[in-house]
């Protein structure tokens, strides 16, 4: 349950975040982080460990946050992906505190619900959007970044997802129309998802 994993993070003392990384996440950016930033003082940390549809882990997903932002480390093997392809990267709500289901009804891993927001915006704007990640066609992949948009009573038990295609995070022209639409630009499923497609691995995060 969410509530029972907040209360339970622990202090812990790191390196001082860079200047330029520090000002991106309070500002509630999103940025590639390049060092390990985070304050010193007190800290929490939260895992997920990812799973494919047939329950081969395949994944894990570090967070270590502070009053400066989050740094999000993950790092997969074995996805099943062909080529050095780009996935959607994301965190979803969970508001049921339900496991990672790969039979949900509505197909693998669909009982997590959408993407975690905060607000009313669309994808690209949600506390839960995350940088696309790169596997390589070996199914390994590595990657690190930093967000200022949650915090540890926000993320306890949310839902990491890996999708099966890449993320135009809205990003979509107004000369772009979609099929059965009269309207350029993103529509309804672009704005909700990014385009991303099915979810190919998931893992609930626990925090320290």
């Amino acid at each position: 349950m969410r509530n029972a994993a907040i209360g339970s993070y622990r202090s812990r003392s790191k390196k001082t975040a860079g200047v330029a990384l520090a000002a991106a996440a309070l500002a509630g950016g999103l940025v590639i982080a390049t060092s390990s930033g985070s304050a010193s003082g007190g800290g929490w940390e939260g895992t997920a460990v990812l799973r494919d549809v047939s329950g081969n882990k395949v994944g894990k997903v570090k967070f270590e946050g502070d009053e400066h932002g989050t740094v999000v480390k993950a790092t997969l093997n074995g996805v099943p992906v062909a080529g050095n392809t780009f996935h959607g990267f994301h965190l979803h709500a969970n508001n049921g505190n339900e496991q990672c289901n790969p039979q949900a009804a509505l197909g693998p891993f669909r009982n997590v619900g959408g993407h975690w927001s905060t607000t009313a915006g669309a994808h690209g704007s949600h506390a839960g959007d995350l940088p696309s990640i790169q596997v390589l066609s070996d199914g390994s992949a590595s990657a690190r970044s930093l967000t200022g948009r949650f915090n540890p009573a926000d993320v306890a038990g949310r839902a990491v997802i890996l999708h099966a295609g890449p993320d135009n995070f809205g990003n979509v022209p107004i000369r772009y129309v979609a099929e059965g639409s009269s309207v350029g630009g993103p529509d309804a499923d672009t704005n909700a998802t990014g385009d991303a497609g099915g979810r190919i691995a998931c893992g609930i995060v626990e925090v320290d």
